[in-house]
């Protein structure tokens, strides 16, 4: 059970650090390259959809799937969680501004990510797979992610910590959920803020 505990802790600590470049690159990047710093995003979802096919022998795939993919991935849909992460954050790069996108981001990276660990170690309430402890962590800490990058707007940044968390803890099937978390929570909080913000002619 530690062993199982401390690979996930592992495999959530490189979804935090990756997820937290990604979210301060776009963030630099997107004002130079406007809305085509999605290109990179598609082209990895390319490559790891490519990979499990044509890159069996590179030492690279088999060192990630070994250290980084849960069994179950590894036999059905190798790198399931980043293709979905990229997939997931695009629509909100595209269609939202820069800091309320980057604020989705930080609220994926860092919710889902804190969520699993605090809620494998400490959860005791159960709900579904999850729990209550790991549902706070969610809202606790992507609630300083977000509120870096909307400062004016600390209410703005913890209703998308509370809504990412509530999303995340909705999707509760364990063994075949609706819909990933990583595409699931970014689609679903750049719909909410797309159907309430004011539209530019009223």
């Amino acid at each position: 059970m530690e062993t199982e505990y401390f690979f996930e802790v592992k495999r959530q600590l490189v979804h935090l650090i990756l997820g937290v470049c990604i979210t301060l690159g776009v963030y630099v990047l997107e004002p130079l390259a406007g809305k085509l710093i999605v290109l990179p995003l598609i082209l990895s979802v390319v490559v790891m959809l490519a990979l499990p096919r044509i890159g069996r022998e590179l030492r690279i795939h088999n060192h990630l799937l070994f250290h980084f993919e849960r069994p179950k991935d590894i036999q059905h849909f190798p790198y399931r969680g980043a293709i979905f992460y990229c997939l997931g954050i695009t629509p909100a790069i595209l269609l939202l501004d820069i800091n309320t996108a980057c604020a989705i981001i930080a609220v994926l990276s860092i919710g889902d990510s804190t969520s699993t660990i605090v809620g494998r170690r400490y959860g005791r309430h159960k709900i579904g797979h999850k729990s209550l402890e790991g549902f706070l962590a969610f809202i606790f800490f992507s609630f300083f992610g977000a509120v870096v990058f909307l400062p004016d707007s600390r209410v703005k940044a913890a209703m998308l910590a509370l809504l990412g968390g509530l999303t995340e803890l909705s999707n509760i099937r364990h063994n075949h959920p609706l819909v990933d978390d990583n595409l699931l929570v970014p689609v679903a909080l750049t719909l909410v803020v797309l159907l309430t913000q004011t539209p530019p002619f009223m």
